[in-house]
């Protein structure tokens, strides 16, 4: 792979992590109620299932779920009912639920329990193996050795996933004492929740 492919690789997953997606959603959430530094769990939950997804496409799990209508249809309705979960969660979440210490940020969620929602979340859509199937082979050169390439672009998406889910979790951290003060916590915890609930919908209705 030469420096070149590299920096058109990067460019490219820069402008994925750029756009907002579902991971993005939780960890502004995460980043609100339990702080910068519990969201590096968060983190981590996320590149652990996009690593595993990229491991997964690299063995042609991708291509066998793109043969197999009935695979993709169950992975789908699985990650469509845990955002779904997530959202409704939010949704009912009470006001008086938010009273947490601003300057310690600990809030309740264990470090575990906030890898296990960013890796559920990451792991359950499987339109990511598809993604990833689909990536890859652009940036390979079929007539060196694959493996270190593949580690390559495992690598710099893990470092470019990583970074960007702390950022989100940290800009939203910022906002959390302001929030307080205006007494608009519970608000973001609903438009976050609806946030889940429509991806759900779009998750299952879309095609494809």
């Amino acid at each position: 792979m030469t420096f070149e492919t590299w920096l058109l690789y990067l460019f490219a997953i820069l402008l994925i992590a750029i756009s907002p997606g579902t991971i993005a959603v939780l960890s502004m959430s995460h980043g609100i109620h339990y702080g910068k530094t519990k969201s590096l769990a968060t983190a981590a939950g996320s590149v652990t299932s996009a690593l595993l997804l990229m491991m997964a496409s690299a063995a042609g799990l991708g291509a066998l779920l793109s043969a197999s209508e009935y695979g993709f249809t169950v992975l789908k309705w699985c990650g469509a009912a845990y955002l779904l979960f997530l959202g409704v969660k939010l949704l009912l979440s009470k006001q008086q639920d938010q009273q947490f210490n601003l300057n310690k940020k600990q809030g309740t969620g264990s470090p575990l329990q906030l890898f296990k929602q960013a890796f559920m979340v990451g792991i359950s859509n499987p339109k990511d193996l598809l993604f990833f199937a689909a990536l890859f082979p652009q940036f390979i050169n079929m007539s060196e050795p694959q493996a270190p390439q593949l580690s390559i672009l495992a690598g710099t998406w893990a470092v470019v996933d990583f970074s960007f889910v702390m950022i989100y979790a940290c800009l939203a951290s910022l906002l959390a004492p302001k929030l307080k003060r205006s007494n608009q916590l519970h608000w973001f915890d609903r438009v976050s929740g609806g946030v889940f609930v429509s991806l759900a919908a779009i998750l299952v209705t879309r095609e494809g």
